[in-house]
């Protein structure tokens, strides 16, 4: 491998973090929703990353968010 493909690896390996990341904020999430809308925000989160996680965030009515 060069220098190329090693990046490439460590770029892929930061999204699936960062993807990773936003499911678990959406899944620990301290808004009142039900489970079924938890997994949906959670999903979204780890398919899109951050825009599924602020998408669906603001989907939420912002009375739940104290």
């Amino acid at each position: 491998m060069d220098n190329m493909d090693i990046t490439l690896v460590i770029m892929l390996i930061a999204l699936l973090i960062l993807h990773i990341h936003f499911c678990y904020r959406a899944l620990m999430s301290k808004a009142p929703i039900g489970n079924a809308q938890r997994f949906v925000w959670s999903m979204l989160s780890l398919l899109m990353g951050p825009l599924g996680y602020y998408v669906y965030q603001n989907i939420i009515p912002l009375e739940f968010y104290e």
